[in-house]
């Protein structure tokens, strides 16, 4: 999907649009190429909030407590699973990054629920849009194809709700 069709419900993007120095570094040390429709959208609008209700995270963005950093939240969702996944692994049955073929998280809504990125594999050639919501849905679409569809709400599962919204959350260093 074309980025520029998000001003429509976002309005203009107000980040640099750089995708090649905002994600070269991240790429080159994780050793993980994320679909090129996300890194655009992420490129673009930056770190924030869509709809007060789920953050997306930058991978230039400031540190710390108030920052969006993407590797911050790629530390946070590793350790979390892989506790939980000893406790219960029927409930945790996807692998998460950085363990091989893992599904990468992108995004956290305000309740604690996670966005992933799962890779190509088992049959398929394209990513998709991991949740874990309570329960593990995977939906065969495109990062930006979600988003549009929560945004309309025409998801079954109410990823976000209201009209759409989004806000931008602390600074992508220079």
């Amino acid at each position: 999907m074309e980025i520029s069709r998000f001003r429509e419900l976002l309005g203009q993007s107000k980040v640099n649009g750089d995708v090649i120095r905002d994600w070269r570094t991240l790429e080159m040390r994780s050793g993980v190429g994320l679909p090129d429709d996300y890194k655009e959208f992420v490129t673009a609008y930056g770190p924030g909030c869509v709809n007060d209700q789920l953050y997306l995270f930058h991978p230039r963005a400031e540190g710390g407590d108030e920052g969006l950093r993407l590797e911050s939240l790629w530390e946070q969702a590793a350790y979390g699973y892989s506790e939980l996944s000893l406790s219960a692994p029927e409930m945790y049955p996807h692998p998460v990054y950085p363990a091989p073929g893992g599904c990468i998280p992108v995004a956290r809504s305000i309740s604690g629920n996670y966005v992933f990125l799962a890779p190509p594999g088992n049959g398929t050639s394209c990513w998709s849009v991991m949740l874990d919501v309570g329960q593990w849905v995977e939906l065969q679409m495109s990062f930006t194809d979600f988003l549009w569809a929560a945004l309309l709400g025409e998801l079954e599962i109410p990823v976000i709700e209201g009209d759409p919204t989004f806000d931008r959350v602390g600074t992508v260093e220079s």
